[in-house]
């Protein structure tokens, strides 16, 4: 054998597999910047502080030891920070109930109730109880927070916090599992959608089909409809199995949680159409769809709250869909609360549904 010309022919087999990768721009792109990203949105996204978190202080009490706890709380910065821990506002006259109520709305991450006579029992040194109000479905944030007000008024020794339940006892894991759901739906959908359009089409049978009396439209109606139930399939089954295997909380309707998975879908089964008219073949799909969906987890807030996060990471979460559902479905699993509270979000997804979906018929339409 001669070994001069096996390495003359190697060498041309490896010129012709560099000559076919750059002749894949889709693939390009996404094999050099995902590790970027990766780097990017692990480094930033996976926090575990909180910024700005927004607090709502409930002061009836005249004297300078509760001005002087309130200037403590709003002007804090971690030792290892730049920023304020909190955001605080401050009002008088409103009730329990009423405080509830901005929590349930998402309006505060927490809300510190002083009474009349904080300052006069400060004074003479007597015990006081304040009642601390947390959005408890967010475990992160409502941890630190809890943490830093103990460890604030520790150095008095008379001071006590009375933290209620408003969602029952909650872990980690019910804060995680509504995301975890959400996301598994999103990056499901984008790559099943792939192995039936850029799979079917790199092996021929998006071809045949296509040759058949079935329109274009059967095609993706079918397709859709085939993600949808999947999907909801998929979640019932997750929701049932986090239930019973790890005592997750589902305090809200089950029909709410379809409606949100299903407009959810709509846009995910659009955006995977988009991602396989534009893929030469399943490994650019696959490239390209996992530089958009991976990064999601992190910048989305399944896994920590977009608190921790910077706030150009804050700006990107608020352009993907995925954060709408995240918030939606906590809302409905966590805080048990109803069609209201969750609206905007709908709306958003709703929007996002169209634009994907109608953007992903045209390039299915005009590629396949």
């Amino acid at each position: 054998m001669d070994i001069k010309t096996e390495l003359r022919k190697s060498l041309a087999i490896m010129v012709k597999e560099f000559r076919q990768v750059i002749r894949r721009k889709a693939f390009m792109i996404p094999m050099f910047m995902f590790p970027i990203v990766m780097i990017i949105f692990f480094g930033y996204g996976m926090g575990g502080t909180i910024k700005n978190a927004d607090i709502l202080v409930i002061n009836d009490d005249t004297g300078t030891a509760s001005s002087s706890l309130i200037h403590q709380i709003g002007s804090f910065i971690p030792t290892y920070g730049d920023v304020r821990m909190f955001s605080v506002t401050y009002t008088k006259d409103m009730s329990q109930s009423e405080a509830e109520r901005e929590i349930d709305a998402g309006l505060y991450k927490a809300i510190l109730i002083i009474p009349s006579d904080y300052s006069d029992r400060m004074a003479r040194n007597e015990n006081i109880t304040l009642t601390l109000l947390t959005d408890s479905s967010d475990t992160t944030s409502s941890g630190i927070i809890i943490n830093f007000m103990r460890q604030l008024t520790a150095s008095p020794g008379n001071i006590s916090f009375d933290i209620p339940d408003i969602y029952g006892k909650l872990q980690y894991i019910d804060f995680l599992t509504p995301a975890v759901i959400a996301l598994t739906v999103f990056m499901g959908t984008i790559q099943t959608m792939g192995y039936a359009i850029a799979g079917e089409r790199q092996d021929g049978t998006l071809v045949r089909i296509l040759m058949t009396p079935v329109s274009r439209g059967a095609i993706i109606l079918g397709k859709t409809l085939h993600q949808v139930i999947l999907q909801l399939a998929r979640a019932l089954v997750l929701i049932l199995a986090a239930i019973v295997l790890l005592g997750v909380t589902m305090n809200g309707s089950w029909l709410l949680v379809a409606l949100v998975l299903i407009i959810f879908t709509f846009g995910a089964v659009g955006l995977g159409m988009a991602i396989s008219a534009v893929s030469e073949d399943m490994t650019s799909f696959q490239a390209i769809s996992m530089l958009v969906a991976f990064p999601s987890m992190f910048a989305t807030g399944v896994f920590y709250p977009l608190g921790s996060a910077p706030d150009w990471m804050r700006w990107i979460a608020y352009m993907v869909p995925l954060t709408y559902a995240n918030d939606a479905m906590r809302t409905i699993m966590i805080k048990g609360l109803g069609l209201s509270f969750i609206a905007n979000d709908l709306i958003i997804l709703a929007f996002f549904a169209i634009f994907y979906f109608a953007l992903g018929v045209r390039l299915f339409r005009r590629e396949a």
